[in-house]
């Protein structure tokens, strides 16, 4: 089954350890960037938020893809985050063109869509539906998607937050190249929708607890319980020996270290895989 894998990290114009490798680079793939935007809705206020954003706002994002604003918009609850995660929400906007991520022509696109609705109404009962936590820019790496596949989805997804401060140095080639291959048997044997990596562009600074992640989309919840390891690495790399790929699986420990995984489940979108 043929693969559309793109890497979209400049310094990752070499490929280092696999001449056969997969992976390449395509000169036409546009930069994309991700708006992540923490959410907390408790109690009464949880059906309310829903409400808000399913019906009041996805009109808005699907005029503001209509424009080519945007590229796709998510909407997730998280179902199992650390004991302390102070949201219950997500919210995912990808863009092509960074100057239009801080609500780009918002107002004449609320009137468009809702001629009827005041503009400052409409965002005050938005500001009462929900508690923002925090917003996050992020930009796409890489991604590892089936023939014909626009954009990565599915109806779960599991991030994985990583730190590479401190590390190897081989964190995106890890990612990229030695796991995008086991990545891309996954979405050959049908346990993964798709894959991708991102770069935390802000907030910067040492007050950020992790500095990239990988998320892996899942269509299917009881797919997350498939091993991930060796067996997978042998089939996705059959050229390597059994001590290569421990020596590749050891190299990408000390490449970052963890910070989190979380699974965030699906229950809006829009995107051009939709459209």
């Amino acid at each position: 089954m043929n693969r559309n894998i793109f890497i979209l990290l400049s310094s990752l114009l070499t490929i280092f350890f696999f001449a056969d490798s997969a992976l390449s680079q395509d000169e036409n793939d546009e930069t994309l960037y991700l708006k992540i935007d923490y959410y907390k809705a408790a109690g009464d206020q949880i059906t309310r938020y829903l409400e808000t954003e399913l019906e009041l706002w996805k009109p808005v994002h699907q005029e503001r893809y209509n424009r080519g604003i945007i590229k796709s918009w998510d909407f997730y609850s998280v179902l199992t985050a650390g004991p302390d995660a102070p949201y219950n929400f997500i919210t995912i906007n990808v863009f092509d063109d960074f100057s239009m991520i801080d609500y780009y022509d918002l107002d004449n696109i609320i009137r468009s869509v809702y001629p009827d609705i005041n503009t400052d109404e409409f965002m005050n009962q938005t500001r009462d539906s929900r508690d923002v936590v925090r917003s996050e820019i992020w930009e796409v790496n890489g991604r590892i998607m089936d023939d014909g596949q626009l954009a990565p989805g599915g109806n779960y997804l599991t991030i994985n937050y990583f730190d590479a401060r401190g590390g190897s140095g081989e964190h995106a080639e890890m990612e990229l190249e030695f796991w995008g291959r086991i990545h891309e048997t996954r979405i050959d044997r049908d346990i993964l929708n798709s894959w991708a990596m991102y770069t935390l562009l802000y907030p910067g600074g040492d007050a950020r607890h992790y500095t990239y992640s990988t998320i892996d989309y899942y269509d299917d919840l009881g797919d997350l319980r498939e091993p991930v390891g060796m067996a997978l690495a042998r089939i996705a790399h059959p050229g390597l020996s059994d001590d290569e790929l421990n020596d590749l699986f050891t190299r990408t420990g000390e490449s970052r270290s963890q910070y989190s995984t979380e699974l965030w489940k699906r229950i809006g979108f829009i995107s051009p895989d939709e459209n």
